[in-house]
């Protein structure tokens, strides 16, 4: 699905992922690790099509992308690709229902709304009147998940879902992500906890440092 070769990537006057390979297949679950400043951010939004100023080449379904061409990288984006930051995207002063239809574009809110229960029902917010100040810490990330599943992404990336959070809840998150996975989705996924990987059932890529 995905095959990314990166050449190199300037960032901040620092060049980051010479030489670095990626390849992601169809309905897989991808983790990538490795220190702080390895480029792990850096390269989730160039898979994502948020970064596409670095030396290389991407293919995409078998398609080499012209990563210039703003306005289709724009459309991939949308059809394809959910994204759960590090910085959370929630407004407190808002429902956790109008912070999922924020989430879409006007043209689409009805389309959603068919698809925001099974959501909802996923991540287990099932209140939609419910104000997000005051969600706990664990529900906050898990309705940052809802937002990013309510368009029925291909593709789901994750900065770090599961930073900060108590055991219970990282147990919480990684157990949406598997069922989304089991539903056909494809995830990649940066972390630092190494304790929730699954080697068996995981692709694990670390990025060292250059």
């Amino acid at each position: 699905m995905i095959d990314i070769l990166i050449k190199n990537k300037l960032f901040s006057d620092r060049m980051l992922l010479r030489n670095f390979h990626i390849k992601v297949c169809k309905g897989s679950f991808t983790v990538v690790t490795g220190p702080s400043g390895s480029g792990k951010s850096t390269l989730l939004n160039i898979i994502g099509l948020l970064d596409t100023d670095f030396n290389g080449e991407y293919v995409f379904d078998n398609t080499i992308l012209s990563l210039s061409d703003k306005k289709h990288m724009h459309q991939l984006r949308k059809k394809y690709f959910g994204y759960v930051f590090q910085d959370s995207l929630i407004n407190e002063k808002q429902s956790i229902k109008r912070n999922l239809m924020c989430a879409v574009d006007y043209n689409e809110q009805n389309q959603v709304s068919i698809n925001m229960r099974n959501v909802l029902d996923m991540v287990g917010l099932n209140d939609l009147s419910r104000q997000t100040s005051v969600l706990s810490g664990g529900e906050k990330q898990r309705l940052s998940l809802a937002r990013a599943l309510i368009k029925e992404p291909t593709i789901l990336l994750a900065d770090e879902p599961t930073a900060s959070l108590d055991l219970k809840n990282k147990k919480n998150i990684m157990n949406i992500l598997f069922e989304y996975n089991k539903k056909g989705g494809t995830v990649i996924m940066i972390t630092h906890d190494l304790e929730l990987i699954d080697k068996k059932n995981m692709e694990v890529i670390n990025i060292k440092p250059h």
